[in-house]
């Protein structure tokens, strides 16, 4: 157990998703009866995925915060969901008629899920007993109808979008639930949903296994629905110790890393798809977004492949996700976005719809565009109020990153992430307390001091960046601790990146071309052209540089200029509007302008911003 406290803007930013969004009881009620209320039926939505989704981001939250407050609220909502099972056991956002098919089985997955989280927290081990039931009843149900046998549907069957890639990432909780009860029936199920390969189409697990195609080119592009179908695989090589599952995860975590980032870290310029993300980021599309689900998801499956390998290169992703799309995703003020309004107003006639303050922006510009122009998943709850998929997800990334910031085994104690924090960690019996003194990610320098209550012997492990330019991944110092300080420096100077030179790319980001099983009528054939070549991005440390119209500048121009910046001691963007980092520069004019982190830019959601600079 570590007991961490940081004063920095991760600590800040669990705290905003506290105050903004996990403590708002109206909102826990109303998705509750989403399951009472069954309105997904209606439009075959996913109105059922939202308690879960901020439930299980709601408890990694508080296993920071340790707020009492929060986790009373928390644990009334749970008690709340466990009154929604019907006799049989069976809990649904959809009506009987309609269930088994659409989003039903995606949803029912994040009840188990968040249940799951919230076991983990709970402090009333007759609570406990009464959560397993609840999601025993919920799964037997599911079994009953779903998997091998007669009268029962195969699980790539249960959805008819995605080809059932979203059913099956039910795999995770199953396994889970195996772990806690022990029973075969839910370990033959997960085998039922391995085998089937996670869709109906494509078996996507043994794609990755052989290594031969990018996620992208699976056939299948549905981002963070098939990162979550892996990390079922992942729970499930625990379980059985399948040596091809796990070498079937790195290979689809190495994929994802060597071609669907974007600068920002996070994945699909065609919405949520895997795209050729990594080569394509400078091609304009309509909007080039980047969803929060998928940034989100990317960094919750690099925190438990980088739980499995220990290798730094996942931790690396982490921090590029969560300094760059993750934290420029918070709606720090406060906006709303008008798009919704114009669809349930002025498009469906909604006179007394509500508006929602959700708490962050569903996606992301790379190119010159703005913030807030959609929500992302959005849907009508029963009192006209609406909320959005990203919005629900959102909480779950500082909870990730906070539990991956430093971590304990057997071995020693590894630092992968620095934060104006101390944490407490009982080594072997030993208290060893550990500050960490810096102004990161804008400072280069991390003072980190050891103290021992009395001398022990470990391994520490400090995680060195990879934009440092070294590949040591870990500094390694393994000697007897008792009151020792380490310093480190990091190379901080600026850097540019260019875009990647590709040909073509057969990507499979048109569904409405998708007949019936035909999902290879998706497919579209990208070509490269010569104009995305000429743009450029600049990062410092882990944080990327990006334009914003305010600050000399339009984010649209064209920026004809030697990357040679300074740094301002003025770190306000406008009227007072603060962000990390801001840059000075001179274009061949003579003209100044100004570069600001990322994260910083554009969150009056007024003002074009873009992370890649378009050139000569």
């Amino acid at each position: 157990m570590i007991k961490l406290k940081t004063r920095g803007i991760a600590d800040k930013t669990a705290k905003f998703f506290q105050s903004k969004q996990l403590t708002d009881k109206e909102l826990w009620a109303k998705f509750v009866d989403v399951y009472r209320t069954h309105p997904d039926s209606e439009n075959y939505g996913w109105r059922g995925e939202f308690w879960g989704k901020m439930m299980r981001g709601g408890c990694l939250v508080y296993e920071y915060t340790q707020d009492e407050a929060l986790y009373n609220l928390l644990t009334d909502s749970v008690k709340d969901m466990l009154t929604t099972a019907e006799s049989d056991g069976r809990v649904s956002s959809y009506l009987r008629e309609n269930e088994f098919t659409a989003w039903d089985m995606w949803c029912r997955k994040y009840v188990i899920l968040a249940c799951e989280y919230y076991l983990d927290i709970c402090k009333d081990n007759a609570f406990k007993s009464q959560i397993i039931e609840f999601i025993k009843g919920c799964a037997d149900y599911v079994i009953l109808h779903v998997g091998e046998g007669e009268n029962k549907t195969k699980i790539t069957h249960t959805s008819s979008f995605w080809y059932g890639l979203n059913s099956s990432s039910i795999l995770e909780p199953i396994v889970k639930l195996y772990n806690l009860t022990k029973e075969e029936k839910y370990l033959s199920f997960a085998t039922h949903i391995v085998n089937e390969g996670g869709t109906r189409k494509v078996n996507v697990f043994k794609l990755a296994y052989e290594n031969k195609l990018l996620p992208y080119e699976y056939g299948v592009s549905k981002a963070y629905e098939m990162i979550s179908c892996f990390e079922g695989l992942l729970e499930y090589y625990y379980v059985t110790g399948e040596e091809w599952c796990k070498t079937a995860v790195v290979n689809f975590a190495n994929g994802i890393a060597n071609s669907e980032l974007s600068i920002i870290g996070c994945s699909g310029i065609t919405h949520e798809l895997f795209d050729y993300t990594s080569a394509r980021q400078t091609v304009r599309q309509e909007e080039v977004l980047q969803e929060t689900c998928v940034t989100v998801t990317w960094m919750k499956f690099c925190s438990r492949v980088l739980e499995m390998t220990s290798d730094s290169r996942f931790a690396d992703c982490m921090e590029q996700s969560f300094y760059n799309a993750y934290l420029g995703a918070l709606n720090t003020k406060g906006k709303h976005s008008s798009s919704v309004r114009e669809r349930f107003v002025d498009e469906m006639g909604y006179t007394d719809f509500k508006d929602t303050l959700l708490p962050v922006d569903s996606y992301s510009p790379l190119l010159s565009s703005k913030r807030g122009l959609l929500v992302g998943g959005q849907q009508l709850l029963p009192d006209h109020s609406y909320y959005g998929c990203c919005a629900c997800i959102s909480s779950a990334g500082i909870g990730v990153f906070m539990k991956n910031m430093i971590t304990a085994d057997e071995n020693g104690i590894t630092i992968n992430f620095f934060e104006k924090s101390t944490a407490t960690v009982n080594f072997k019996g030993v208290k060893v307390e550990i500050e960490q003194t810096t102004d990161y990610p804008v400072d280069s320098k991390v003072e980190i001091a050891v103290k021992a209550e009395r001398p022990v012997t470990f391994e520490l492990k400090v995680r060195i960046p990879a934009w440092t330019g070294k590949n040591e991944g870990y500094a390694v110092y393994n000697k007897e601790w008792s009151k020792d300080t380490v310093t480190l420096d990091f190379d901080m100077k600026l850097r540019t990146q260019l875009p990647i030179k590709w040909d073509k790319a057969v990507v499979y980001t048109d569904m409405s071309k998708a007949t019936g099983d035909n999902y290879a009528a998706a497919a579209t054939t990208a070509y490269h052209e010569d104009k995305d070549d000429n743009y450029i991005a600049l990062m410092r440390g882990p944080l990327v540089l990006a334009a914003d119209s305010r600050l000399g500048k339009d984010a649209s121009s064209i920026f004809d200029f030697e990357p040679v910046g300074t740094i301002c001691a003025d770190n306000v963007i406008a009227d007072g509007e603060p962000c990390l980092l801001k840059m000075e520069f001179t274009d061949r004019t003579g003209e100044k302008f100004y570069l600001v982190d990322y994260a910083s830019a554009g969150k009056d959601w007024q003002t074009e911003i873009a992370a890649w600079l378009k050139t000569k």
